[in-house]
Parts: structure tokens; sequence; C-alpha cells
């Protein structure tokens, strides 16, 4: 029931624009309706990705579902991604895992963060550290245009350093 008025809310504020303010009412929009669109997109044939990618860059961009954007440190332990988040989530949130989300020519895009458990039957690729928290980190490789608004990116690269 949280969820649901968390989200409500987050329409509602999404919504209240002014004349020659839609974007900001289409960004509310995208920011629930892209990361729901993304978890239905592990089920699409050859997305998920089935083993960690060779690279990432040192830095990404990590988005809590509805919520803030935080800079991201990334390292490998073994065979593994490990991926420092550059803050905490906010009190009501409660990260449970967090989707790589790769483009079809194999750049990293960014880190969505959700609640709950990760995609059934999905590989770990690795770690997310988000405060005192260890999620797992699974993997998709797609078009973004399935999934994200160009006008409201998930990932800008305006928070990082």
């Amino acid at each position: 029931m949280i969820r649901v008025l968390f989200a409500a809310a987050v329409l509602l504020t999404a919504c209240d624009s002014k004349p020659g303010d839609s974007g900001r009412a289409a960004c509310g929009l995208a920011a629930l309706a892209g990361p729901t669109a993304l978890l239905t997109q592990f089920g699409v044939a050859d997305q998920t990705l089935a083993e960690p990618p060779r690279n990432l860059p040192e830095r990404l961009v990590a988005r809590i579902v509805a919520g803030p954007a935080f800079p991201a440190v990334v390292g490998r332990v073994d065979s593994s991604w490990v991926i420092g988040i550059e803050g905490r989530p906010p009190a009501n949130v409660k990260p449970g895992f967090g989707v790589l989300v790769l483009d079809l020519s194999a750049k990293a895009r960014g880190v969505m963060i959700y609640e709950g458990q990760p995609v059934e039957g999905a590989p770990r690729l690795g770690d997310i550290s988000m405060g005192s928290a260890t999620l797992p980190l699974i993997g998709i490789q797609l078009d973004p245009a399935r999934i994200e608004d160009p006008r409201c990116p998930f990932f800008p690269d305006s928070v990082l350093p």
C-alpha cells in the first residue's frame, strides 16, 4: 500500500505542471513507466546478459526507480563486477537489486535500482554496494528507445563528477 501511495504522489507531482512545462509531466510518467518496461524486457529472448560484460567504464550513473540518480564507481572482483553507489537511498526505499543496462552496441548506459527480488532466472553479474547494503546485479542489453524517453534520460551524464 505504501508503494502505491508513493507512486501516486510521484504521478501527482509530475502532473502538477504549468503552461509550457509539459516536459516535467512527461518525465514524471516516464520515470515510472520506463523502469517497469525495463523489467518486462527480461522476457524477450537474447536480451538478458548471461555473463558479466568484459568492459565497463570506471564510473556510471545509478538511479533508483522513480527516484534520484547517483554517481557510481565500477570495480572488478575476479570475473564479477562491483558497483559502489555514492549516496544513500531515500529513507522510504529499501533497495533489493540492480539492473545493468547496456545499449545494442554493448555500451553501458547505467544501473537501475529496484526494490524487491531480482528477475527470476537472470544470472548474477556481480554486486552493488549502496550504504550498508550489498545487492545482486543482473543485466540486460537492449535498444534504450524501448524504455526511455530521450527528453528524460534515466542516466544523465550531469550526475557524474
